[in-house]
């Protein structure tokens, strides 16, 4: 229970952003697949103290993004092949479902057609910044940017959360795959010819692109697996 000075909740705070300081460095490989960790390590790492480490890590193991090793701490979980290809599977199956309950609300509120236009082409616009500037995080926020927007359309904040939790799994393969930031321009691309053809209200052909988009995936996973079999687990 909260005390009355409201220390329940600061530590709580404290933990949440330990546990979005630490996910962010797995996500982002500043903590590689397979590397072990100490709550002490951590703890001075965020300036904080293992108290709130520990709650963070609870919540990562359950995440599976953290494993435990007896009595030697803890280690950055290993890439899951089969993790995420399901979570792969969930997110195709939620943002297609969100487009086209987008599409509906579009056609009849240009107002929001017009915000949401707005909102794709300045996500596609920092893209194209980002792989200017050979800046791999930034392109991959501006990426994930873009698909927030098109699932924010929806309405369905429900669905927005569930996408961008699973997310985790499929990011560390993402981020591998952008390394060398090659084929970013067919990424960007497709995230032009979706807008254009999300504008002229063809929803069929809409779901076609956003599926074979979401789908390039499968063909990372294979080939950053050859590249990183370090980083893969069976």
């Amino acid at each position: 229970m909260t005390n009355p000075f409201g220390l329940e909740t600061d530590r709580r705070s404290l933990s949440e952003q330990a546990y979005e300081a630490i996910r962010d460095m797995i996500l982002s490989l500043r903590l590689e697949p397979g590397r072990t960790v100490y709550e002490n390590e951590l703890a001075n790492l965020l300036s904080m103290s293992r108290t709130p480490i520990r709650e963070a890590v609870r919540t990562l193991l359950v995440e599976e993004l953290m494993e435990v090793l007896p009595q030697r701490g803890m280690k950055v979980a290993l890439i899951s092949e089969k993790k995420v290809e399901e979570a792969r599977f969930v997110r195709e199956s939620l943002e297609v479902s969100a487009l086209r309950a987008a599409m509906a609300r579009w056609q009849s509120d240009a107002t929001r057609r017009a915000q949401w236009t707005h909102e794709v082409e300045e996500a596609i616009t920092a893209q194209r910044q980002a792989a200017d500037a050979g800046d791999v995080l930034a392109f991959l926020e501006a990426d994930e940017a873009f698909h927030r927007v098109l699932m924010a359309a929806a309405d369905n904040r429900t669905l927005v959360s569930i996408v961008t939790q699973m997310r985790a799994h499929l990011n560390r393969v993402r981020t591998l795959s952008l390394q060398e930031l090659q084929n970013v321009s067919t990424l960007i691309e497709e995230h032009e010819q979706l807008v254009s053809v999300l504008a002229a209200g063809d929803e069929e052909q809409a779901v076609s692109l956003l599926t074979r988009h979401l789908r390039r995936l499968k063909q990372d996973v294979a080939v950053v697996r050859s590249q990183y079999p370090q980083y893969f687990r069976d």
